[in-house]
């Protein structure tokens, strides 16, 4: 069985859904993720939305350096919780003055979680 990836994003400063839409196409597009995801509002910040993804990954035997590559590509630093018994990492973003993006317009992402299932 394979190993999948769940990985959730909150961006603030969209207005619409289909801002959060094109958010969603990009990170797609930067980490070759095939699947559709989930978006929905979060209400908890104004103008923000939730982006989910699921999907597995390209090589479940290398998984923990593929969910630091594949990160890093979005934004950074990341917070890590590794289990070695179970080969499972977890990974937390929280923008910050340091925080580091990918692409410009990846700014908007203020948390996200990376975590293999």
């Amino acid at each position: 069985m394979g190993k999948n990836v769940r990985f959730t994003v909150v961006a603030q400063n969209q207005k619409t859904k289909e801002k959060a839409e094109k958010l969603a196409e990009q990170i797609s597009h930067e980490l070759k993720i095939e699947t559709l995801p989930d978006i929905q509002r979060y209400d908890k910040f104004e103008n923000s939305y939730r982006i989910e993804f699921v999907f597995p990954f390209d090589n479940p035997e290398n998984s923990i350096v593929e969910s630091i590559e594949k990160t890093d590509l979005i934004c950074s630093p990341w917070s890590v919780r590794f289990d070695r018994l179970e080969k499972e990492i977890e990974l937390i973003f929280n923008k910050a003055d340091c925080s580091r993006y990918g692409k410009i317009n990846l700014n908007v992402i203020s948390w996200a979680i990376w975590t293999t299932e």
